[in-house]
């Protein structure tokens, strides 16, 4: 099995990592997986599509997503103060720790709203915890308020188990492969990458390695390892105050001219003009 292409870090104690999305407006997490289960809450609005193997959704206010570990995702979308999403990493160590029956027999199943009536009062649940979890004040070093954080994220994990799990296993309809090279392209961007060669590193010729690629993850090699580029660009941006050719040369661009080129592209602004917006942004 590959190496973790995202490897999160959690709190010792809390099972749950949240993330409620700053409104910076354009949004692209290009195709990626890791070992936690992911959980999607669409807070409000209507900010975009997910896809989740080769499936795709487009993201609706009060619509919850599961993603079972190991998982290929991807998010396009576009994120203001009226279309918020809240993310729910789940520790994937303390559910096999904690309930190692359950992660070996179950799945996950909840995708936008509860199949059967019988649901229905646990989704309402589930979404007032995910609410109660995306407003919970982690500043406090107050004991009593970790321990209360905790209960209720021990009680939405219980919520999910009890009342969203399946049975049967999830079987990713990509290969495992596919798998492999996106850890390759997330292990290997900041550098210079010769698809060619990496071709050859999966006994693939460069044509056959392209048109599979593209199959299973919808755009070629080259052009993902360039929207990956702009992506942790974005995040750069977004997070410190480095020249933008110092953060054009650390993703792995050949030149601020190929960066800016690219970066338009996708964002329909240039770097410069992105990173304005987010100052303004409380």
């Amino acid at each position: 099995m590959p190496t973790p292409m995202e490897l999160l870090e959690f709190d010792y104690i809390n099972p749950i990592k949240c993330i409620y999305h700053r409104p910076i407006g354009k949004k692209y997490v290009v195709p990626h997986w890791h070992e936690a289960i992911e959980v999607t809450y669409v807070a409000k609005g209507n900010p975009g599509t997910m896809f989740i193997e080769d499936k795709k959704y487009e993201m609706h206010q009060g619509d919850v997503f599961v993603v079972n570990s190991r998982l290929i995702h991807s998010f396009d979308s576009y994120i203001t103060k009226n279309q918020r999403i809240v993310t729910l990493l789940i520790n994937y160590e303390w559910l096999h720790h904690c309930l190692p029956q359950t992660i070996e027999n179950k799945t996950f199943n909840l995708i936008r709203a509860p199949k059967k009536d019988s649901q229905i009062p646990a989704f309402k649940s589930l979404v007032k915890i995910i609410n109660e979890i995306k407003d919970f004040d982690n500043d406090s070093g107050d004991e009593y308020n970790r321990l209360h954080q905790l209960s209720i994220e021990v009680e939405l994990i219980s919520l999910l188990v009890k009342n969203f799990t399946d049975d049967k296993k999830v079987e990713p309809e990509i290969p495992e492969v596919i798998s492999e090279m996106i850890t390759d392209f997330h292990d290997n961007y900041q550098n210079e990458i010769q698809l060619s060669q990496m071709a050859k590193n999966y006994n693939y010729s460069y044509a056959y390695f392209s048109k599979f690629f593209k199959r299973y993850l919808g755009v070629s090699p080259k052009r993902y390892l360039t929207l990956l580029r702009i992506q942790k660009a974005a995040m750069l941006i977004e997070t410190t105050d480095d020249h933008l050719g110092k953060i054009a040369a650390d993703v792995g661009f050949p030149d601020e001219k190929s960066f800016y080129a690219s970066f338009r592209d996708k964002y329909k602004q240039t770097p410069l003009e992105y990173r304005r917006k987010i100052r303004l942004i409380d």
